[in-house]
Parts: structure tokens; C-alpha cells; sequence
């Protein structure tokens, strides 16, 4: 009697099954239950809790993804993401290059007079505000920027009678030469701070946070002034001024470009070691790597494997900022040193009244730093799924 139930209990369970798949109800004694064509395109359980699973609920189906439709799934929130911030960054960069255009307009005089000087006659003034177009009013001057810009041609600087473009580029490579190579050294804070945060109250600990306080504490421009008169001046180990292009001379470049590098990261270095060590210590009392610590996990895995991720989201924040603070901070170090990068060329672009070259520098510096901002922002979703990037 147990059999013949059994069997039909089972003849049920797949007659029930059946139908589940196609929409339709099925019937079981005084109880009337619709089930609808559920599809998991993954199990959120284990192997053993999936197998439980079917047990409990026999008239769900699995059915994957398919491959190529997984992925575009997948993409788009960070295709969206992108899009939503460049379109946000499409009035900034507007209002800071008419910003540019207008401030030209602000000083007494024509942009032709302050160019020239106090000594240039009308008919050389005159003839410069037709060249260059200062004689129209802001709008339509900003228009035909624009226009030039689309097309690839911001005309050509005031002094070195060189295309823009090509000047912009070239100086560009040497700033985000710098940059990145700085960006790599400050990145040596993240593994010091692991290792401090995981003998927290050693010798070792408190030497190091002494440190990075002391060079937190110390301005930029005292640290260069300090560091070339140690390594150029009494050590003679590297030189004060000059530049050799990487694609001339790798080891050369490297030579020159070290003292620099050393000067802009040198502060970053100590502000993202503080950060790190403290979101370490915060992760490394969780309940979760306790349990890692009593399992009798390594030490190295627990921290690479359970710390970092859980401690990135504020680090890559104070990441982003760092690299737009050395992009900026190269303003100090590039004039120092006479390294040829958009820092050293912008401030040369301003004393001498080069508005196409300053003008195209500011629209630069607008793209990067919404590209940066806009990166760190992908970024949280990748290291973390369960941030929404929309």
C-alpha cells in the first residue's frame, strides 16, 4: 500500500511538474495550487543545498543564460554608468573653457593690448584682434573654439607659432609621465600600512605613523626645496633641473625624472598609508576575521585574501584624489625643476598672455579629472558587486 502511494505521489509530483512548466494548475485532493514557469538563471545555493532545494520545490526549472546575452547584461549598468557621467561632465567642461574665454576679456583693454604690451601701436593691435578673433564678442569668439575644437584645430600658440594641439599632447606625456610614476610609488603605503595594521601598537607601527604625521605635517613646496638640496646639492646623486624624453633615452629619463617623482609622491605616500592602516585595523577586528584567525588561516592570506577587499572602497577614493592632487601638484614640482609638462607650461602660457595655449590646457585638465572621478566611480562597483553605479 506504501508503494502503490508512492508511486502515485511521484506520478503526481512530475504530473504537477509538468504543468508547472506550462502555466497551468494542478491538482491535488481539496488543495488547488497555480505555479508559475519559475527559471533561476543561477542557483544561489550550494551543490548540497541545491540538491535540498529541487527536493522542496520539484516544479522549479533551471535554465542558464545564455553566454553572450550574461555578458551584455552584465556590461550595461557600467555602460550607463559612463554615459550618465560624461553627459554630467559636458556642462563643466563648458563653463570652465567660456570661463577661460571670458577672463581674457576682464583686464583693461583688449586681449591684443595685454599681449603686446603697453608699447604696441594700433595698427599692431588692431591687427592681432582680427587674427585671433578678439575683436568679436565672448559668445561667438567661444563658439568658434568650439567649432575649432571638433575639428581638431585649436589654431596655433602666440610666441612659438606652433600648432596647440601638438604643444598640448607633448606636454601632457611628460605630466602624466610624472604623474603615474608618482601615483606607483605612493601606492607603497598600501602594503606598509598592511603590514603595521597587523602588529598594531609595535615599535614598527608607531615609528611609521610618526613619520607619515611629520611628512603630512610639511608643505609640498619645503619638501622639494629639502629633497633637491639633499640629493642635488650635497649627495649629488641625482640632478636638480633637465629632462631627457623616455623614447630618447629610457635610463636617462629615469635619472631626471626621479627627483621629481620622489618630490610628489613623497607626500601622498604618508596620507595613504594613514588611511589604509586605519580601514586595516577597522577590518581586522570583524567577526569574520576572527573566525579566519581561529580556523588557523596564514596571516598573509587573511589579509590579502579577507582584508584588502573589504578596505578598498576608501582607499581607491583617497587613490583618486591623490592623482588629481599630483596632477595639480605638478604646477610646484615641474616649475622647480624645468621639467616641460603641462604644469611648467601653463605658467609659462599665463605670464606670457598665450590665451589659445592656457585655453586649451583648462579643457584638458577638465577631461581628465571627470574621466579620474569617473573611473574611481566604476571602480567601488568592480570591487564591490553589490554597489549600484547607476
Amino acid at each position: 500500500m506504501r508503494k502503490k502511494n508512492g508511486k502515485k505521489s511521484e506520478s503526481l509530483s512530475h504530473n504537477c511538474r509538468w504543468r508547472a512548466a506550462n502555466g497551468n494548475f494542478c491538482a491535488s485532493g481539496a488543495h488547488v495550487l497555480e505555479y508559475a514557469p519559475l527559471r533561476f538563471s543561477k542557483s544561489p545555493f550550494s551543490p548540497r543545498q541545491h540538491q535540498f532545494s529541487n527536493r522542496l520545490l520539484p516544479f522549479v526549472e533551471t535554465e542558464p543564460l545564455k553566454g553572450g546575452n550574461d555578458v551584455t547584461m552584465q556590461a550595461m549598468p557600467y555602460v550607463k554608468a559612463i554615459s550618465t557621467r560624461l553627459l554630467a561632465g559636458i556642462p563643466v567642461f563648458l563653463l570652465v573653457t567660456f570661463g577661460a574665454t571670458a577672463l581674457s576679456n576682464l583686464a583693461p583693454g583688449s586681449p591684443a593690448q595685454l599681449i603686446l604690451g603697453d608699447n604696441a601701436t594700433a595698427e599692431q593691435v588692431a591687427a592681432l584682434n582680427q587674427t585671433y578673433g578678439y575683436d568679436l564678442p565672448v559668445w561667438e569668439r567661444y563658439l568658434k573654439w568650439l567649432g575649432d575644437l571638433f575639428h581638431g584645430d585649436l589654431g596655433q600658440t602666440l610666441f612659438s607659432q606652433q600648432p596647440v594641439l601638438q604643444v598640448v599632447m607633448d606636454r601632457a606625456t611628460v605630466t602624466f609621465e610624472v604623474a603615474a610614476l608618482a601615483m606607483l610609488v605612493s601606492m607603497l603605503g598600501i602594503p606598509l600600512a598592511m603590514f603595521t595594521a597587523s602588529h598594531p601598537g609595535k615599535l614598527t607601527d608607531r615609528a611609521f605613523r610618526s613619520v607619515a604625521s611629520v611628512v603630512l605635517a610639511v608643505p609640498t613646496f619645503v619638501i622639494v626645496v629639502l629633497l633637491s638640496y639633499l640629493f642635488a646639492i650635497v649627495l649629488r646623486w641625482l640632478p636638480a633641473t633637465g629632462w631627457v624624453n623616455f623614447s630618447e633615452n629610457p635610463l636617462a629619463n629615469l635619472w631626471y625624472v626621479a627627483l621629481p617623482v620622489l618630490c610628489l609622491s613623497l607626500h601622498q605616500t604618508a596620507y595613504l598609508y594613514r588611511v589604509a592602516r586605519n580601514e586595516f585595523v577597522t577590518t581586522l577586528q570583524e567577526d569574520f576575521i576572527q573566525v579566519a584567525r581561529a580556523k588557523g588561516l596564514p596571516l598573509g592570506y587573511i589579509l590579502f585574501r579577507h582584508v584588502l577587499r573589504p578596505s578598498m572602497p576608501q582607499i581607491l577614493t583617497v587613490m583618486g584624489l591623490s592623482l588629481t592632487y599630483m596632477l595639480a601638484g605638478s604646477f610646484v614640482v615641474e616649475s622647480y625643476f624645468a621639467v616641460p609638462g603641462i604644469g611648467w607650461t601653463v605658467l609659462t602660457a599665463v605670464k606670457s598672455h598665450d590665451i589659445p595655449l592656457v585655453q586649451a590646457i583648462l579643457s584638458l585638465t577638465v577631461v581628465v579629472f571627470v574621466t579620474i572621478f569617473m573611473l574611481v566611480d566604476i571602480g567601488y562597483a568592480i570591487i564591490d558587486p553589490r554597489v549600484n553605479v547607476t
